[in-house]
């Protein structure tokens, strides 16, 4: 399954998804906890940084155009400083924001959360408090009229409905299932993330619901705690609402899939690191709405929104997660050392997770085109100067540039493989540029190491990484190996031979 869905992703195009929801803001404050207050039991937060991101329903718009599909967000925000931020956020992930309404009646829903650490005790992130602001009295007329015609225009140009209900006001029934029969009524598939609530009766007609364990209680009135419950509850909502499908949300125990074709399906998890669960939710609704809008079917769907929940739960807060990231994660389950080729966006983060461990990152690269002795006494040197040893791999078309038309011999992916191999590697980065200077620069590495044919100062980004307190260490050098050598050797053996000379 795990390869179909590698391959799902490859073939995908960019689906048109318009996303109609209650959309917020999730500003995060990060900072250290050394003291308690003088003034009560309290953590004094020392705040270092502050980060904007959108939530709600935004933050499946985010996860959405994350796996590259054209997504057309609709809701209403308030005409502040909050809205502004929230609209650029939207913008900046890529999406088209003319369906953003603006009133000045409402502020925009914002959940402000307090995030510490204790440095000097080498403690993890721990969140303190969450904040929320908001306002979730109904529409008014006039603010309904205008979400509608912002929605029935995003509708026309898109390939997959999703309707995000968060209980703050944008839905009520009628507008709910007025939405769910402009969409049906104009062809489009449309994906309910519902409320809690009892009164599920506004979501009939919809394709498909995606409730959680505890939604689906609300929903059905049911206590699920087996498979039998899952299934009773999921034909419950089938029948009554007339639904193509049903998902529930089942948190460490997976998800059920229920159709109205009579499919009926446990997919569960599989054991993963936890470091938050928010954004898990949204995870499943943005990667299962994807998957269907790129032809998946049922099973399909479910089975990619369950792997990508369980990468989002390894991040903190809801962060949305690149489909090359998603695909190098699935190939890192089918072959053992793919893990540790990473794409240019996914060796950011994973860089960061480290130097919060308290790791040294060491840095080498090359073309590494007939891997020889020489290169494995470089890479073993490397490794040892740090705690995880990252590679850079020259492209075919970096190391064509820097080596000439014949070369490479191998391709980026064989090169990447063998190295990927090797157990001093830990990570292994392609970059394009005939430099590997931008590279350098993305990575900042603590030790960045070259061999003994160099010197310190003709190592690219040797003055970089000295400019913030980073070291450049020259590994010994393997006399009488060099890639070129050896292609000469094999070209003159060959010449041999057709000479009607030994081989």
């Amino acid at each position: 399954m795990l390869e179909g869905l590698y391959d799902l992703l490859a073939r995908a195009g960019r689906p048109r998804i318009c996303i109609v929801g209650d959309m917020m803001l999730d500003l995060y404050v990060w900072g250290e906890v050394s003291r308690i207050s003088p003034e009560g039991p309290i953590p004094v937060l020392r705040v270092e940084r502050k980060e904007p991101r959108p939530g709600g329903a935004g933050s499946v718009a985010a996860m959405l155009s994350s796996l590259e599909a054209e997504v057309i967000p609709v809701a209403l925000i308030g005409s502040d400083a909050a809205g502004v931020t929230l609209g650029t956020e939207l913008q900046n992930a890529g999406m088209d924001t003319s369906g953003l309404v603006s009133s000045a009646e409402r502020p925009t829903t914002t959940k402000t959360r307090y995030l510490g650490y204790v440095q000097s005790a080498g403690r993890g992130l721990q969140q303190i408090v969450r904040v929320d602001d908001e306002l979730t009295a109904p529409l008014s007329p006039q603010e309904a009229s205008l979400v509608r015609k912002a929605a029935l225009a995003a509708m026309e140009r898109a390939d997959l409905v999703v309707l995000q209900d968060m209980g703050k006001g944008l839905f009520d029934a009628d507008f709910m299932a007025d939405m769910i029969r402009e969409a049906r009524g104009r062809g489009k598939r449309v994906i309910v993330d519902p409320e809690r609530t009892a009164d599920y009766s506004p979501y009939a007609g919809a394709t498909c619901v995606l409730p959680n364990r505890f939604e689906a209680e609300a929903a059905t009135g049911l206590k699920l705690r087996s498979e039998e419950d899952y299934a009773q509850a999921a034909g419950m909502l089938l029948q009554q609402l007339e639904l193509q499908g049903v998902v529930i949300k089942l948190d460490r125990e997976g998800m059920y899939l229920a159709t109205s074709a009579g499919e009926e399906k446990h997919v569960t998890t599989r054991a993963r690191e936890v470091a938050d669960v928010t954004g898990a939710g949204d995870m499943v609704t943005a990667a299962f709405s994807f998957a269907l809008a790129v032809g998946a079917d049922y099973t399909e769907a479910v089975s990619l929104a369950n792997f990508a929940a369980g990468l989002e739960v390894g991040t903190h807060g809801a962060s949305p997660l690149p489909r090359r990231h998603v695909m190098e994660a699935i190939r890192a389950e089918t072959e053992p050392t793919a893990r540790k080729i990473i794409s240019r966006e996914g060796i950011g983060p994973r860089v960061a997770a480290m130097r919060r461990a308290g790791k040294k990152v060491a840095f080498t690269n090359g073309c590494f085109d007939l891997l020889h002795l020489g290169h494995v006494q470089l890479l073993s040197h490397a490794r040892a100067q740090g705690d995880l040893l990252i590679v850079g791999l020259n492209s075919d078309a970096s190391a064509r540039r820097l080596k000439g038309p014949g070369r490479p011999i191998n391709s980026q992916d064989v090169r990447s493989r063998i190295l990927a191999s090797i157990a001093d590697v830990d990570y292994v980065v392609l970059f394009d540029e005939e430099s590997v200077l931008p590279l350098i620069k993305e990575v900042r590495p603590d030790v960045l190491v070259k061999g003994g044919d160099y010197t310190v100062e003709g190592v690219v980004g040797h003055e970089f990484v000295q400019s913030y307190g980073g070291e450049v260490r020259l590994a010994p050098q393997a006399e009488g190996f060099s890639t070129t050598e050896l292609i000469s050797r094999i070209a003159g053996d060959n010449a041999t031979k057709d000479r009607g000379g030994s081989a």
